[in-house]
């Protein structure tokens, strides 16, 4: 959820140089099943100007409702909505409702911490009753720093939900052909950052790929191994067997979640060979993030087909992935 929590940033951003206010709202305790889950946040200026989504549709007016005692008396607030028989989701959902007036220094951490893809936290302090009160409202938390939002205080018996903002899900693209512009595309829509790259020949620049972060254009060996990260995902679609093996053989043993391989079954065998006989002290392990022929198998034949299959074994994967840890690490909720 970065990149949705990036939007409400670059809204308030907005908001704030015409002088509007605005207030966060944040699902912060689910009972039962909802459309969207803890942590999912909403922005709503003075105009009733919304960025984010609780749900499907049917809880934000409710929300702009809410919040306009928020405006006018400055409290925070915490409301419940029962999903039971209004969303038909079997459950009920509680809103933390602030004023949201990040200063300069919250604003330049949370921007040097997504640059620098570290992780920071968001604590919103609450209780489970439909309540306007002092005291509830939202901190974060970076490596060495605490800063609070509204007029957050600790008090003993109020409730902690905590969530941590990853460093955004990156996919590096190998390849820069028609097909890979049309999965940059759709990466850039589901929020992920999107870094092309091509072989130290190649003459695209950004403007072949408006909805990349960059475009590099460099020799496998000088690649910076800064961008496969844990939270990467690697695509090699270039076309070319002789660039895609020199591009593999560099990146093969990195922290990358995934690498799909563009192709029939008999290539990727061709290039797992080939790399098996550069490397015989690889761990074997490393071949279980590598998918070829990437993406589902629904029968994709247009290059918008194509990205779709992929994004969606790429999400897959990063989901499975996700769900896991969080089942090993939780996501805390305590009392102050």
């Amino acid at each position: 959820m970065t990149h949705e929590f990036l939007k409400i940033i670059d809204s308030y951003k907005r908001a704030s140089k015409k002088n509007f206010r605005t207030v966060l709202a944040t699902i912060v305790h689910v009972e039962g099943s909802s459309y969207r889950k803890e942590g999912t946040q909403m922005l709503i200026d003075e105009c009733q100007n919304i960025t984010g989504a609780l749900s499907g549709g049917c809880v934000e007016q409710e929300v702009i409702r809410q919040s306009s005692s928020v405006f006018s008396s400055n409290c925070p607030k915490v409301f419940k909505y029962d999903g039971r028989f209004r969303l038909g989701c079997e459950g009920s959902i509680y809103i933390l409702i602030e004023l949201f007036h990040p200063n300069e220094k919250l604003l330049n951490l949370i921007e040097d911490a997504i640059q620098q893809r570290q992780p920071f936290f968001l604590s919103c302090s609450f209780v489970k009753d439909e309540i306007s009160k002092p005291g509830f409202g939202t901190s974060f938390k970076f490596k060495d720093t605490i800063i609070y939002n509204s007029d957050y205080e600790e008090r003993s018996n109020n409730q902690v939900f905590e969530q941590k903002i990853q460093p955004l899900n990156r996919l590096c693209l190998f390849g820069i052909e028609h097909d890979s512009n049309k999965l940059s595309q759709l990466a850039a829509f589901l929020g992920w950052e999107v870094i092309v790259i091509g072989s130290e020949y190649s003459t695209v620049n950004s403007s072949d790929f408006p909805f990349a972060k960059s475009v590099l254009t460099v020799k496998p060996e000088d690649l910076d191994q800064g961008l496969f990260c844990k939270n990467t995902a690697v695509v090699v679609m270039s076309h070319n067997y002789s660039k895609d093996l020199r591009f593999l053989l560099h990146i093969i043993s990195s922290k990358v979640r995934y690498i799909g391989l563009l192709g029939p079954v008999h290539r990727r065998e061709k290039l797992l060979n080939a790399i098996l006989d550069t490397d015989t002290l690889l761990d074997d392990s490393i071949f279980d993030k590598i998918h070829g022929p990437v993406g589902l198998p629904i029968g994709s034949q247009t290059p918008e087909e194509i990205a779709l299959s992929i994004m969606a074994e790429i999400t897959s994967v990063f989901k499975i992935n996700l769900k896991n840890s969080t089942e090993n690490q939780g996501l805390k909720c305590t009392v102050e």
